[in-house]
């Protein structure tokens, strides 16, 4: 299959003014991280012999390398050519003019809607001001002409104040109808789509006959990222877990009814394995050129801090349970939706679930560093998160109903497990005091000490298990001398490198435990250091 010559392309141009178009339809999508790869069908009525065919609906920002065309029959695909069709800009432009022009029907509508609206209320004043007028006459005020004005006022009143009502109802649903025209338009002016994609082939075919014409290509103008929603009940039952897809496509192209798997593949990456060269040291000379790369660098940052976000559509995600089935491929994950999807070609973004499912292996405690911070946190721990293959994403979070905020799920190299902080509970107290303190000095050594007291107690009524780390300052330098005290509460492990001691307490209810923690320091006395 070779591309058409300069000439060839002129010529087929041509044609193309008269040949009939046949539309592409989206079939099956693999939406990467970064990109997508849409496969389109069409049927094509032939020839026998030379044909000249026009396909369309394809998307203007496909990469023509990866363009890929196959024609079933027998029939074989000489030459294409690919270009675009402005006329796309057309129909765009008079589709927004009726809906300029109904927008102007609606409004013109709404104001005389308003001005009947107040035209009524000025004739029940008028009313009111007549019966007024005519009950409080100094001469001929019968009974009977008090009865005859009642009741003209009350049927009179009556029917104005029915078509005030229906007025008003009116112009609230003209209100609507101009709201979402006005949306609507809105929206088509930022579609930003100004051509479509074209195709025109030669075929040779055997004979008469209408076969399928199978199209393939990439396009960088898509991407979808996870996020997931965790549901926890107690400490004793298993996460809730829906693992949601955010799928967002500005190909030009309406992905209409079509099948779609999501890779956490990304082709737009370089697939050249990287090579190292030697690494010359030689002096970096600082050379200050003034304020104007400054300002461009400020100037580009600011541009894209202001740039209008993609609009979102967060669409209600139904469950789609047997309907995702997974595949592991050599360097990707590969989600495949049997379930068909429409999702617009404008960048507007539609959640899809993935995966629901319950997380069993699964460790709740309670954390506290009380010399930063006095609260006590409870702590998730979801075990062996790397075996469950699933990609990065942020997490929300609730608890017993309550949402708690957003979590970073992530796969770690030298961690299996996930920590979820889901907040502080005020029933576990923790208290940490510095209960003694010393100071002397001898020759030109100055040496300090410290005793803090942490005091723990769990006034819930259940049983809990609370993780408490300490520290102990580490020195830098051969001139400061750090020890630790004898009489300090054991820990369950610590780290001479970093300082940091770790408690793991069992806490029974109503339960208190204290932790001692002492340590001593010399220094010169001379010296300033940071205790």
């Amino acid at each position: 299959m070779k591309k058409l010559s300069i000439a060839c392309i002129a010529m087929l141009s041509s044609i193309c003014l008269c040949a009939a178009p046949y539309m592409a339809q989206t079939e099956h999508v693999t939406v990467f991280t970064g990109g997508a790869e849409l496969e389109q069908r069409v049927s094509i009525p032939l020839q026998a012999g030379n044909n000249t065919v026009v396909i369309e609906g394809l998307s203007p920002h496909l990469n023509e390398q990866s363009l890929q065309i196959a024609l079933g029959g027998g029939a074989i695909v000489q030459q294409y050519a690919f270009s675009y069709d402005y006329l796309s800009a057309v129909k765009k432009k008079m589709n927004s003019s009726a809906l300029e022009d109904s927008l102007k029907i609606a409004q013109d509508a709404l104001q005389d809607a308003e001005r009947r609206i107040a035209t009524l209320a000025d004739m029940q004043r008028l009313l009111q001001a007549g019966v007024n007028s005519s009950l409080t006459a100094n001469t001929g005020v019968t009974t009977a002409t008090i009865d005859k004005n009642l009741q003209y006022f009350r049927t009179n009143a009556l029917e104005l104040a029915k078509q005030q009502d229906a007025t008003k109802a009116e112009k609230a649903n003209l209100e609507k109808r101009i709201k979402a025209l006005q949306q609507q338009i809105k929206e088509n002016s930022g579609l930003g789509i100004q051509k479509a994609g074209i195709v025109t082939l030669e075929v040779n075919s055997p004979k008469k006959q209408t076969v399928k014409a199978a199209l393939k290509y990439y396009t960088a103008q898509a991407s979808w990222y996870t996020t997931y929603d965790l549901n926890i009940t107690d400490q004793h039952s298993p996460i809730a877990l829906i693992m949601k897809a955010h799928v967002k496509q500005y190909t030009g192209v309406d992905w209409q009814n079509a099948r779609l798997t999501l890779s956490t593949g990304n082709p737009s990456h370089s697939n050249e394995a990287p090579t190292l060269y030697t690494w010359w040291l030689q002096e970096q000379v600082v050379r200050v050129r003034g304020a104007y790369a400054a300002k461009n660098m400020v100037l580009a940052t600011a541009a894209m801090a202001d740039a209008a976000p993609v609009e979102e559509e967060d669409l209600e995600a139904a469950s789609l349970g047997s309907m995702v089935s997974t595949t592991e491929q050599a360097i990707s994950v590969e989600y495949t939706i049997s379930l068909p999807y429409t999702i617009e070609g404008n960048g507007k973004e539609q959640v899809i679930a993935l995966k629901d499912q319950q997380l069993t292996d699964v460790a709740y405690t309670y954390y506290s560093a009380p010399r930063r911070d006095e609260s006590a946190y409870l702590v998730a721990y979801i075990n062996d998160w790397n075996a469950l293959n699933m990609p990065d994403g942020t997490a929300n979070i609730t608890y017993n109903g309550t949402y708690y905020g957003k979590s970073r799920l992530a796969s770690s190299n030298d961690e299996a497990r996930v920590r979820l902080t889901l907040g502080d509970d005020p029933q576990v107290k923790i208290k940490r005091e510095l209960t003694a303190q010393n100071s002397k000095t001898s020759g030109n050594t100055k040496q300090v000490s410290y005793t803090y007291t942490t005091t723990v107690r769990n006034d819930k009524k259940e049983a809990v298990r609370l993780t408490v780390t300490d520290q102990y300052p580490v020195s830098s330098a051969k001139e400061i001398q750090v020890s630790v005290g004898d009489k300090i509460t054991p820990p369950t492990t610590e780290n001479k490198q970093t300082g940091i001691l770790t408690y793991d307490l069992q806490l029974a209810p109503g339960e208190s435990k204290t932790i001692v923690l002492s340590y001593t320091v010399k220094y010169p006395k001379e010296w300033r250091i940071n205790l």
